[in-house]
């Protein structure tokens, strides 16, 4: 049987390394597509990795039936959000005015749509997650609370 301690330092590392894996995913997604030029159905594999990493997250703590839920947190994810939005958002019109100002038949609708099919998923599962993750935080202190 092995000591509880190992058994956090090993959860805490493969947390870590699914972070890395992560953040490597949206590096090879933003080079592909803003270095190569790529379209979205050439990284799609990145693109739903990246809807679906938090959704997954989500789900796992539902089944483990844990909540970070708080307040302080709550204001904090909001924050998050609104930054990770505008970056996305400053980046993709950079990226595209660039590529219309290098090539005359470049087609920024299809740019545009991407992006914007992005950020709408991204936002509806953040704003779902939340707020389901709020409702079920509150659930599982009345269930867990040992004051009863």
């Amino acid at each position: 049987m092995q000591d509880e301690r190992i058994e956090q330092a090993k959860n805490k590392i493969r947390s870590e390394m699914a972070v890395i894996v992560f953040l490597g995913v949206v590096a090879s997604f933003l080079v592909k597509t803003m270095i190569f030029k790529m379209e979205l159905q050439e990284c799609i594999t990145e693109y739903v990795i990246m809807i679906f990493f938090p959704l997954y997250q989500f789900i796992r703590m539902h089944t483990m039936k844990i909540s970070i839920y708080g307040e302080r947190r709550k204001k904090q994810a909001v924050k998050n959000l609104i930054i990770i939005v505008a970056i996305i958002v400053v980046i993709s019109a950079v990226s595209i005015f660039n590529s219309m100002s290098e090539s005359a038949l470049y087609v920024w609708p299809n740019a545009v749509v991407g992006v914007a099919t992005f950020l709408v998923l991204f936002v509806a599962i953040f704003i779902i997650a939340n707020k389901f993750n709020q409702h079920r935080g509150h659930k599982y202190e009345e269930e867990f609370d040992d004051d009863k």
